[in-house]
Parts: C-alpha cells; structure tokens; sequence
C-alpha cells in the first residue's frame, strides 16, 4: 500500500529510509554530484556516474571530497564488480534513461547488487501546480510515465520487498523573474519553448500565496526496493 508522508524534502525522505553508513553507493544520473556529497558526509562511499560528457568532466575537475568519486557512464554498463554495491540510486534520472535501454538497466542493477542491497527512486510526478506552470515550456508527463511503468515491469519482480512513498515539495519565488531566470539557467531550455511565454505566467501568478509570493507545489513519488531475489 502506498504511504503518504505528506510535505517533505528529498533529504528528509532519504535520510528517513536509507542506512548509508559504511555502505558503497552508486548514484545514477548524478549530476553534479550534490547527493554523492551529502551521503558521503553521512559515512556512504559514493560512486557518482553521469553520461553526459561536459557533467562528467566538470566532476572530474570539481574539488575532490573524501569517499566520493566519478566516472561518465550510463546505468546501463555501471563501472563496478558484480555484487559488490550495496545501494543504486536514481534521483529524479530515471525518466531520463531511453526507453529501449530500461530492461539493460534493471539487468546492470541485478548484476551489481549485493544480495541485501537496494534500489532507491526518486521521481517526480506529472501532477500538482509545479507541473502545470511548467507543462507548456518542458512536459514530461510521457516520460515519468514510462519510468514508472520500467518500475513495474522490470523492477517489482525482482526484489522480495518495496515501498511506495509520496510527498510534496514546495518552492516559493519572489517573482515569476526568479521563476524564469531558475529554468532558462537548465539545459534543456535549449531545446524547449519560452518559459516566459503568457501562458507559463498566467499559470504561474495564478498560484500566489498569502504572503504576495508563489509557491508551487511538485508531488514526489519514491520506490524503494530490498531484498534482492536470487
């Protein structure tokens, strides 16, 4: 049954699930690295991948931490022994793998786990008020859906256990400047429409709050995945 935690961080939720300490963790997607970072402070040796070359290189160059390290790779051929992870995490990357490559994927994740390992996802869902102010410049609707279904269909039945986790993330903006300056600073507005088109502003001022600022509302989904079968 899914459980509902109401308003949270990601932090709080990872923090609320997760046993990091003296555990090696592979953070798929990784950015740039912010979470690999975090977990290592909370004692996790972290292995950050990313394929996208410039991200890789710009981790490659970014001061080195203690316990954290980088390659550029895809989920799909993760740079590690087999059986030697104790923990795979997708942190909003998992809508970004190519459909055809999500039963490779879950392959590479069975092969990596150790037998009481996890698989952790975080995804955001194609709904709430964040989602409608950005649908007309960058919809992902068809694609969380597919990460999703890629859960269900290659990941349920390869883990004795799973939970399903919802919560809600606020941001609050002064402005809808703020709003837009946040997202035209993303790489995917290269490739997208406007985010300063009328209908992303009347969308956006449509959720002003008491206060004479906007907050936003992104729903959350997490699954969490243990006991890995045999």
């Amino acid at each position: 049954m899914a459980e509902d935690w109401g308003y949270q961080s990601d932090i709080e939720v990872i923090d609320a699930l997760l046993e990091v300490d003296e555990k090696f963790i592979v953070d798929a997607g990784c950015g740039a690295g912010a979470l690999c970072r975090h977990l290592a402070a909370r004692g996790a040796r972290m292995l950050g991948i990313d394929p996208d070359p410039q991200q890789a290189e710009k981790n490659r160059n970014a001061p080195v931490v203690a316990n954290v390290g980088f390659e550029q790779a895809g989920a799909g051929r993760i740079p590690v022994e087999p059986n030697s992870v104790d923990g795979v995490i997708f942190s909003y990357s998992l809508h970004h793998v190519y459909a055809p490559d999500y039963p490779v994927v879950f392959d590479e994740i069975s092969r990596v786990l150790k037998s009481t390992g996890f698989l952790y996802v975080v995804e955001p869902v194609a709904n709430g008020s964040k989602q409608h102010v950005m649908a007309p410049f960058h919809d992902e609707t068809a694609v969380r859906l597919a990460a999703y279904n890629a859960l269900v269909k290659h990941a349920n039945n390869r883990f004795n256990d799973m939970r399903e986790i919802y919560y809600d993330i606020d941001s609050t903006y002064d402005s809808f400047d703020s709003f837009a300056k946040n997202y035209e600073s993303k790489g995917f507005n290269t490739y997208t429409s406007d985010v300063r088109q009328p209908e992303v502003q009347k969308r956006f001022h449509a959720c002003e709050n008491s206060h004479g600022s906007y907050t936003l509302t992104q729903p959350m989904r997490v699954n969490y995945y243990t006991q890995p079968k045999l």
